[in-house]
Formats: structure tokens, sequence, C-alpha cells
């Protein structure tokens, strides 16, 4: 016979009849019997009765029960969680929560285990569930998102259920240690991938105002000239510290290029009008080409000689005068 995959019953064999020796007694060779792995018992069928070995030690095949049995089977009599999942219709045309019921289970008599051919506790407990109709009847109104608010129902009815009618287990014990209630899986893996798409939408919001600063950074270091653009690329290791300066210094010169070009393309007689200072300019310039300072300093407003105002020239006045619109005449 082979082994089971159930629980609590690991294996099952018939044995043949016993060898006989010198017509004076029987004795079964060990090597008939099964193994017996740690957690396990031996349990003959005798006589049309059984009997458990509990004993650590090694039968020797001369034991009355083990001479006489027909069959021998292989009991887990440690605890084991036995796991039961029950489908209950939803709302959802096509569409099942999924019921997980996990059990705590001990032998408690492996020869009652045996006598009831017990070798499927998953399964027993299983039908059970499903017996009772009210709790068959809890997911038909909910839809399958619904699962979080059902699952207290549903919990709560398995409990009770259990308590006031627990499962025919013969020979084993079985205790409710957690119920929960699960959706289908591929409304599970929507509600998954309709969260990851929420999270990439607010991932991306947040590089697009982080990038949305750091442009408006660089754009005003930008509008500050091109000494500030390349002071940017030098703190960032970009550009060396000497190029940097060249830069700075090229685009000085540059500006003083366009303001002295665009002296020389006013007419003739328009400095008289505007408010600019030559000597500074003229230092300027110097300070931009020579990258130093003029050797004779402008004079200041203290020392320099002022217009008088509607004063008329003499024949003793070199001083400055104001130029009127009369003068262009």
């Amino acid at each position: 016979m082979p082994p089971h995959t159930g629980y609590p019953i690991l294996e099952e064999r018939t044995l043949p009849p016993p060898r006989r020796r010198l017509g004076l007694f029987t004795r079964r060779d060990p090597g008939e019997l099964p193994d017996a792995p740690p957690g396990t018992v031996l349990v003959f069928a005798v006589n049309g009765g059984y009997k458990a070995y509990t004993d650590s030690g090694h039968l020797r095949g001369s034991e009355d029960a083990v001479v006489e049995a027909r069959s021998v089977s292989v009991v887990y009599v440690r605890n084991r969680r036995v796991r039961v999942d029950v489908e209950l219709p939803s709302g959802d045309m096509g569409y099942s929560f999924l019921l997980r019921a996990t059990f705590e289970c001990r032998v408690t008599d492996p020869e009652a285990v045996v006598a009831a051919g017990l070798d499927d506790a998953a399964t027993v407990l299983h039908h059970h569930l499903r017996n009772d109709t009210e709790l068959m009847e809890l997911g038909k109104g909910a839809r399958v998102e619904d699962v979080h608010a059902l699952s207290a129902t549903v919990s709560g009815r398995v409990r009770a259920y259990l308590e006031f009618y627990p499962a025919r287990l013969p020979g084993t014990e079985a205790r409710l240690a957690d119920v929960a209630v699960l959706p289908p899986n591929d409304i599970l893996h929507h509600g998954q991938r309709i969260k990851q798409l929420g999270w990439e939408q607010e991932r991306k919001v947040l590089e697009w105002a982080i990038e949305n600063r750091d442009v408006a950074r660089i754009e005003e270091i930008f509008r500050r000239g091109a000494e500030a653009a390349a002071a940017l690329a030098a703190s960032r290791g970009e550009l060396q510290l000497g190029d940097a300066v060249s830069i700075a210094r090229e685009a000085e010169v540059n500006r003083v290029k366009y303001l002295t070009d665009l002296i020389e393309r006013l007419p003739e007689g328009s400095l008289d009008f505007l408010p600019i200072d030559t000597q500074v300019l003229v230092n300027k310039v110097m300070k931009s080409v020579a990258g130093v300072e003029p050797f004779a300093d402008s004079p200041t407003d203290a020392d320099r000689p002022r217009a008088v105002e509607n004063k008329q020239a003499g024949a003793g006045d070199d001083g400055p005068r104001m130029i009127g619109l009369e003068d262009l005449d």
C-alpha cells in the first residue's frame, strides 16, 4: 500500500504471514515493518483490534502483536498545524472569497486514529466547515472588494460554529488557531497594481517639483551672468578654477565692448545729454583688459569742476557750463 500524504496517518502497510522457525516458534522479519520517523508510532491491527507501540526501543519481531498483525500504520503524534481553504461565494459572479482556517492538531489516541482510518484531517475539517450553510451564505451579498469588512463577520461565525459543533476527529484534538478571508488572486494583484501606480505618480510629482526648483535656481544663476554660471560649474567640479576666471574676464571684456560699440553708434553730441562718467568708463575698460586699476584715480565729485546753469561764457571764464538746446542750433 503506498504511503499517505495526509495527517495523522502517514503510511499503512499490509503484512505477510510470519515465518515459522524450526516449527517451534514464529517470528517476523523487522525489515517487513515501515520506518518510524521521530514523532511517530507504529500501530498494528491485531485480531480485530489495534495495538500501538510507543516504546522508543527497536522491535525484535518476536512481539505477540507484531507476529499476529495483519497490517501496520505509521501515525504522527506530535503537534501539527493543518490549513484548510474553503471558497465562499461572493456577490460578483465568477469570483469567490477564500476562507483560510488554521488548526492546531494533536493526536491523543493513535489506536483510535487507525481504527477510524483518519488519514486526512484537512479534508474532514474542510467538509465540516462547508456543512455550515449560514457560513456559506455570508459572502453572497458582498463584493470582492469588501473583503476586509466581511472578514470580521466570517471569523466570528467560524469560531461560534466550531464552539458549538466541533469537528469529529477520532483520537485527535483540533483547536482553531487563526481565521482569515482573502480576495481572489487577480483582484489582489489588481489592487496592488493600483496602489503601485498611485505611489509611482506621487514619486513623479515629487521629482518634478524638485526638478522645477533646481531649474529655477539655475535659471536665476544664469540671469546673474556668465561669471555666476562659471562659478556654479566650478563648484560642481565640472570646470577648472582657472577656466572659470577666464570665462568671467571674457564676459567682462564683452560687456565693455558692447557698451563701447553702443556709445560709438550714438549720434554726435549725444553724450552731452547722457549721465555717463567717462572717467569711470575708462577705469572699467582698463581693469577688464589689463586686469589692473589705472595709475591716476578719477577726480571725486568735490574736485570735479561743475557747470553753472544759465551762465554766459566770459572773456576770462574757462570753466565748464551746462549745454542747452539753444547751443545745438
